[in-house]
């Protein structure tokens, strides 16, 4: 059984590895520049793309142990969240092999697939991927705060910031919402970790 400490540590993994990956890759994607993406298809940025993408991979994992820690908490929503949850898993790592596979590409097809790939192409990859990669799973994590947002053992604070943080994670193509989001994940995972969980008396055996 996963406890709530342990969904909190999930969170937590969720949250950083996220950002970590996305300042590591710098993926295109928001307005078209066409030094950004020279930038990203460079051969120095293979093996950092690489890395990343790999590290979003386990972001978008870690979010399976924090929906599964969840579901006692959420009740008749359990199974709701648990969905969302896979579904935000895998859309996430397919968002971050989108993105790494262009680098992976552009490193083992060579000087064709270098010039025979146009950079308005290779930003509408990485755009996709980006989408795919903490759009989507931002989204599907948003529900599940705003299902959060509904149980009463929460502080208050936490079940409203919740609600707005919820919101924001569904709005995430929107960009400056997405951060918000994020200090909602770091914020949630360490009072998630910091609270004990409450202990359950076991019944005492019968004598009988």
């Amino acid at each position: 059984m996963i406890t709530r400490r342990t969904a909190g540590v999930a969170l937590l993994v969720y949250g950083v590895a996220t950002f970590l990956a996305n300042a590591l890759i710098q993926a295109p994607g928001g307005q078209y520049e066409p030094r950004v993406v020279t930038s990203y298809v460079a051969s120095g940025h293979h093996a950092i793309a690489f890395v990343a993408a790999y590290l979003g991979c386990l972001g978008a994992l870690a979010v399976l142990p924090f929906v599964l820690g969840m579901r006692d908490e959420l009740g008749p929503y359990g199974g709701l969240a648990w969905g969302l949850g896979v579904a935000a898993a895998t859309t996430g790592v397919i968002g971050w092999f989108v993105s790494g596979g262009v680098d992976v590409a552009m490193a083992e097809g060579g000087t064709a697939v270098h010039t025979g790939v146009s950079h308005p192409v290779v930003y509408t990859m990485t755009e996709i991927g980006n989408l795919l990669s903490w759009c989507a799973p931002a989204l599907f994590v948003g529900v599940v705060a705003i299902l959060l947002s509904r149980v009463p053992a929460f502080p208050r604070w936490l079940r409203i910031f919740s609600a707005v943080a919820g919101v924001c994670g569904i709005l995430a193509p929107f960009f400056f919402t997405f951060f918000l989001y994020l200090l909602w994940a770091l914020v949630c995972g360490i009072t998630l970790v910091a609270r004990r969980t409450p202990s359950v008396r076991k019944p005492e055996a019968s004598l009988v």
